[in-house]
């Protein structure tokens, strides 16, 4: 089921940069860099499987203020305080992530193909799951998975840039040339180089464009991008 999933991804995404070519374009890095050098520091995935959710929870707390207060204090208007420490706050938080992204259906109620927590989070339910709950974008925001074809790179570079100007974080899966292994959340970005917040040290990561389109990256020991997750541009009703 995964290698059909994955196939009808890389179809869709070969179709519309077959219809749409889109010139290289430089853009204003989005304001989201700073914001995440305040909350990042220390948030580390709890595990080796938990980078995906762990980047989900940083892109809720970028894009909800009393998310982000609650996670980094514990308190938050209208709530008990939360005792626990910082760090496993958020370590409880990416785990529940985990297990929700990895049902057979979505936190919508919709069906998806599920999959085994040991193996991280597939590129479908993240996509699922900003759709339903939100990060940056408004809970009901559609999201897609983009394929990052080797032929492509360039085009799917500028797809990321576009989003964070918009002031959208977009998760990155990163691998080897045979499997994605990773996946970051891109903050910022222009021409020249992205931002990235990396689960697996809590720190910014820096993504220069040469090295996305040769498929050279270092991040987190991993060199070549795989998937993006975008918004689409549009609410699911």
């Amino acid at each position: 089921m995964r290698l059909l999933e994955l196939l009808w991804v890389l179809a869709v995404d070969l179709v519309r940069a077959a219809v749409a070519r889109r010139p290289h374009q430089a853009w204003v890095p989005a304001p989201l860099a700073a914001p995440l050098r305040e909350l990042s520091a220390g948030l580390v995935q709890p595990d080796r499987t938990t980078c995906g959710s762990a980047c989900l929870v940083v892109a809720r707390m970028l894009g909800d203020r009393d998310y982000a207060t609650w996670l980094e204090s514990g308190e938050v208007a209208g709530r008990t305080r939360d005792p626990r420490p910082r760090r496993r706050r958020f370590a409880d938080e990416v785990l529940a992530t985990h297990v929700r992204t990895n049902r057979w259906y979505a936190a919508s109620g919709a069906p998806q193909v599920g999959w085994p927590r040991a193996l991280g989070t597939a590129p479908w339910a993240l996509a699922h799951e900003l759709t339903a709950t939100g990060g940056t974008s408004a809970a009901g925001t559609r999201h897609r998975v983009r394929t990052v074809s080797p032929r492509r790179r360039g085009e799917a570079y500028d797809d990321v840039v576009r989003a964070v100007a918009r002031g959208e974080a977009v998760p990155l899966y990163v691998g080897n040339r045979l499997l994605p292994r990773h996946v970051v959340l891109v903050v910022g970005g222009d021409h020249r180089a992205l931002t990235a917040y990396d689960p697996a040290s809590g720190r910014s990561v820096t993504i220069p464009r040469d090295a996305f389109v040769r498929g050279g990256l270092r991040v987190a020991g991993w060199s070549v991008p795989w998937f993006a997750v975008l918004p689409a541009g549009r609410t699911a009703h």
